[in-house]
């Protein structure tokens, strides 16, 4: 998160160009979605008991579970995939689905209404990112395979995605807090997500990314080459994990308890 968070502050430079990384979890973790709260959403006792991480990311969106899955964050100048958050999403969604009919997955683009929260009890719990729909979904056979969200700052924004392999992203369910009908969510699930694995697509993470990016590439019509963080960048990258990633608070509260931690110095 604490790369994620670097990709965007530099997109907001001048001259940059888009970047794309795909990447992993070990162990696994819960992102939250950037207004969401840990306490409210998460049994935490639970989390730490399973081994699960629990990190709240910039992007905004429901609470993912990040086990058998492939990652992707693009970070793009504002105005460069697309002039409004509608024509990114749906540009984004468009490459990601040419990419899995690279790998002979039928993936299919879909208009989606947006997302609900579930109220009882006086309480409100956001659905899990997969039981939940928003402007534009990645699916196959009707049900949602890539789950996104999206921030934007000045100058620049961000969008990540989770790209499911296995089932592993239900046992969510099992981490929530408070009274939710699990059963009914569990269902919801079932009928609403799938998997790779499921679905008879290949798992090779690097055979995924190198699909996934070309798709992207050739539907946002730029060029992308392999590249690695710097010196310089992993430095900043370090001083925002020393900072805001390690953090506690900030990654319990539905907002920043503190301010802002300071831009790192890039040159």
């Amino acid at each position: 998160m604490a790369a994620d968070d670097l990709m965007l502050r530099r997109a907001a430079e001048a001259g940059r160009q888009p970047v794309l990384r795909f990447f992993g979890w070990n162990p696994p973790a819960v992102t939250l979605g950037y207004n969401q709260a840990a306490e409210r959403e998460l049994d935490l006792e639970r989390c730490r008991a399973a081994g699960v991480d629990v990190v709240r990311r910039l992007t905004g969106g429901r609470a993912v579970l990040h086990w058998a899955e492939l990652t992707y964050s693009l970070a793009w100048p504002e105005g460069a995939l697309g002039a409004t958050v509608e024509e990114s999403f749906q540009l984004i969604a468009r490459g990601l689905v040419q990419g899995l009919r690279h790998c002979g997955v039928e993936a299919s683009l879909e208009r989606s209404q947006a997302g609900h929260t579930s109220r009882r009890r006086g309480r409100t719990q956001s659905p899990p990112c997969f039981a939940s729909i928003s402007r534009w979904e990645v699916k196959y056979r009707g049900r949602k395979l890539v789950g996104s969200a999206q921030r934007q700052v000045k100058g620049a924004v961000l969008q990540h995605g989770s790209l499911l392999l296995g089932p592993e992203h239900k046992r969510l369910l099992d981490l929530l807090s408070g009274d939710e009908d699990h059963v009914r969510r569990r269902r919801e699930l079932d009928r609403g997500s799938v998997d790779l694995r499921s679905a008879g697509g290949p798992l090779d993470p690097a055979l995924l990314a190198d699909a996934l990016g070309r798709g992207l590439a050739e539907t946002a019509q730029i060029h992308l080459r392999r590249d690695d963080f710097d010196a310089v960048e992993r430095r900043a990258i370090d001083d925002l994990l020393e900072g805001r990633y390690t953090d506690a608070e900030w990654h319990r509260a539905a907002a920043p308890a503190r301010g802002e931690a300071p831009i790192p110095a890039l040159a």
